[in-house]
């Protein structure tokens, strides 16, 4: 079964440019965050088959209605088509990554999805002044779970793809510029960054 699958970040309220993301064809969507007013999580919330984590400049408010829908990822897992994403959020990562680290972690997925706020130090994360600004305690989540695809945001200069000891790495970029990326899955990962202009 081929599963698409549409990742964005870093919103901002920048509810003209989601709307946008209602035209695109896809299966699953996911939002690394950064909603940053109430508004733009209530317009993505009516999205169907998406998933989201918190960012760091969004608010208990925020993440209260995510919960509420069904939807907050934060320290959880939820599967699809025999995909596990599994969610760290940008307000409380340690504890999210604590959780998950408690949870009985079951290979039986075609594919393992790690969606996060902040990258993992080292890569896709440097800032514009060339620090790298990733958080290390990912890094020691990835060796636990060994993600096919790690999807994040949070550093908006870094867009890319990278892959790197068998992960595929995704950091779209904003979409309050209008970044995205698409990810295919079927027997193997295609993955591709766009833009709505």
């Amino acid at each position: 079964m081929t599963t698409k699958i549409i990742h964005i970040s870093d919103i901002h309220c920048n509810n003209k440019m989601l709307e946008k993301i209602k035209e695109l064809d896809y299966d699953v969507l996911i939002s690394s965050g950064d909603f940053e007013c109430l508004e733009t999580a209530e317009i993505f919330s009516e999205f169907r088959n998406s998933f989201a984590v918190s960012g760091n400049v969004d608010d208990v408010s925020i993440m209260k209605l995510l919960s509420k829908k069904g939807i907050l990822l934060d320290g959880k897992i939820k599967t699809v088509n025999e995909i596990a994403f599994i969610g760290i959020g940008g307000i409380d990562p340690i504890n999210n990554i604590s959780v998950i680290k408690n949870y009985p972690f079951n290979k039986k997925y075609k594919y393992v999805i790690l969606v996060s706020h902040n990258p993992p130090y080292g890569i896709l994360d440097k800032t514009f002044f060339n620090i790298r600004a990733g958080l290390k305690e990912i890094n020691s989540i990835l060796n636990y779970i060994k993600p096919s695809i790690h999807l994040f945001g949070h550093i908006h200069e870094s867009q890319g793809i990278q892959l790197l000891n068998n992960t595929i790495y995704i950091n779209p970029g904003p979409l309050d510029i209008g970044n995205y990326a698409e990810i295919i899955l079927d027997d193997s990962i295609k993955a591709e960054i766009k833009n709505l202009s």
